[in-house]
């Protein structure tokens, strides 16, 4: 299990969760913690973290899990299973369910288990597919990488998800919840910078490759960075 992580210093929850999500994992898996090779408060290079991660580790499946999503480890096993039958991308829970903020401190505390927190699903069924990956090795090298062209927050898992859908079929869901633990967000708010906000824009327009991408072939040019 490859989990991307660095701590920029600006908001406690975030290294908070890694801790409750290791917790979670204890004794399952192989975890590494891997961060994209920067420092500071620079953006977070979340595929670079991945592309390192995979380079660290002789696995024939990669689970990739982000530090503040909870997800039952037998859904993820049968994710793995999955993934080892054929190329693709497997997504091991079909809703995305955001634990509110104060129920998100209880969990962390483990004075409650996730399902029995205060949570509502975001986006509807099969819809979310970024917080954990799990992949084949040949399903890596059939879209080449992930994409280090993106930085910052959000687009990049739909890019992949694009990336895979075109090089591999299409992604594959195992049905029940993951939780997410609130930390500040990605998309708005004061602790943003100018540099975050430029990048999530990049990506948005990077996106649109992939939109039009439909051969393996130029999947792969993208995310080797070509444009």
């Amino acid at each position: 299990m490859i989990i991307p992580f660095r701590d920029r210093g600006k908001d406690p929850l975030r290294p908070a969760n890694l801790r409750r999500v290791l917790m979670g994992m204890e004794g399952l898996y192989r975890i590494h913690v891997v961060d994209d090779g920067r420092s500071g408060y620079e953006s977070f290079n979340r595929s670079a973290a991945y592309n390192r991660g995979a380079d660290m580790v002789d696995a024939d499946v990669l689970i990739y899990c982000e530090s503040d999503l909870l997800v039952d480890p037998i859904q993820i096993r049968e994710a793995v299973a999955l993934a080892s039958l054929t190329p693709g991308l497997v997504v091991p829970f079909s809703r995305f369910m955001a634990i509110a903020p104060e129920d998100s401190v209880r969990v962390r505390d483990l004075e409650l288990e996730p399902e029995e927190a205060v949570s509502h699903q975001v986006r509807g069924d099969r819809q979310s597919i970024g917080a954990v990956n799990v992949v084949s090795r040949e399903s890596l090298s059939l879209i080449g990488q992930y994409d280090e062209s993106f930085e910052g927050a959000w687009y990049d898992d739909d890019a992949m998800c694009r990336a895979f859908e075109v090089c591999c079929g299409p992604t594959r869901f195992i049905d029940g919840p993951g939780y997410h633990l609130y930390h500040l967000p990605g998309a708005s708010g004061d602790h943003l910078t100018d540099a975050d906000r430029a990048a999530t824009e990049r990506n948005k327009a990077r996106y649109q490759l992939y939109r039009q991408a439909t051969t393996p072939e130029r999947i792969r040019e993208l995310t080797a960075g070509g444009v």
